[in-house]
């Protein structure tokens, strides 16, 4: 039977995809409660690993996307597209 969890993969990239298309600075928690399901303490991690990758920002007001994290997030679309 197939697991319901999401992998780290899958999280990450649903949190660039709603910063992608949010692309004006967004309050933690409300990343946290649009993009994910996950406990704060999850999200946080995960947030951390995108910021140190440089993929986001947090510019005092809130999270965006850095130009990076655009450029990941549309390599990561177009291997889906490709796979799907």
């Amino acid at each position: 039977m197939p697991s319901s969890r999401k992998g780290s993969v899958q999280i990450r990239f649903e949190i660039l995809e709603y910063l992608y298309y949010n692309p004006q600075p967004q309050p933690m928690t409300h990343v946290w409660r649009k993009a994910t399901t996950l406990s704060y303490d999850d999200y946080q991690k995960h947030i951390v690993y995108l910021m140190e990758k440089k993929y986001l920002d947090n510019q005092g007001e809130g999270l965006i996307i850095t130009k990076q994290g655009r450029e990941v997030y549309d390599q990561l679309r177009n291997t889906l597209d490709k796979l799907l």
